[in-house]
């Protein structure tokens, strides 16, 4: 990954064609860095805390005023903040969860996070990288690339593996989650709708929402009898 732009004293260390950049926070409010990515369906990065725990990372349109964006009532974009593992961004959202655990990303532990633009904009979390959390976002564009932020002298944070997603890749997973809905091999669960019923898998109601995610690995009846 390379930067594309940034505010304030942001320090990094450039990096190879396919290595981490590594970024260093310095104190005096949140440093922000928008980063270059050649996938215009979407991308794909794994963030990495070497030290400390104020970091912001997520998504931010490509054109956007970085300069302030976060005295709050000024947020662009959607960021996972890492001291916590909530959400904030625009419209107001600040510390909202978003199915991960309510704790800071471990040194050494990986974030991942996925922005896709097409069917419609979307952003997922996850801590394991496969199975993703979709963030419930109010305001969507379809030109963001990702961004970091770092407050404090102690931050260290690594961004890798900057994957972009090219539409082949997006339709393919189109095509896989349409065979799931159709055919309905291997579900594990079952939805009740007044009379009606519908057979799911319960890996994809998690992924698709925090309530689900948390009522189906929880003591709830929908976590004992998957139904």
């Amino acid at each position: 990954p390379q930067v594309l732009r940034s505010f304030g004293a942001l320090q990094w260390d450039e990096a190879s064609a396919d290595g981490p950049i590594t970024f260093k926070g310095t104190g005096g409010g949140y440093n922000t860095a928008l980063l270059q990515t050649s996938g215009r369906c979407g991308f794909v990065m794994r963030v990495q805390v070497v030290r400390g725990r104020t970091v912001m990372a997520g998504i931010a349109p490509e054109d956007a005023d970085i300069t302030d964006c976060w005295l709050h009532r000024k947020v662009v974009g959607h960021y996972i903040f890492t001291k916590c593992l909530t959400w904030f961004g625009e419209g107001g959202v600040i510390g909202r969860d978003v199915g991960l655990p309510r704790r800071s990303l471990a040194v050494g532990e990986q974030l991942h996070i996925r922005y896709i633009v097409k069917p419609q904009p979307e952003l997922s979390v996850s801590l394991d990288g496969n199975i993703f959390t979709v963030v419930p976002m109010e305001h969507k564009y379809t030109n963001c690339v990702p961004c970091v932020s770092l407050a404090k002298s102690d931050a260290i944070v690594q961004i890798e593996n900057l994957h972009p997603f090219e539409q082949d890749e997006i339709e393919g997973r189109r095509t896989m989650q349409d065979r799931l809905w159709h055919d309905r091999l291997f579900t594990d669960c079952t939805v009740t709708c007044g009379s009606s019923e519908f057979h799911c898998h319960r890996a994809t109601l998690a992924n698709a929402s925090a309530v689900w995610r948390t009522a189906l690995q929880s003591s709830f009846r929908e976590g004992r009898a998957a139904t």
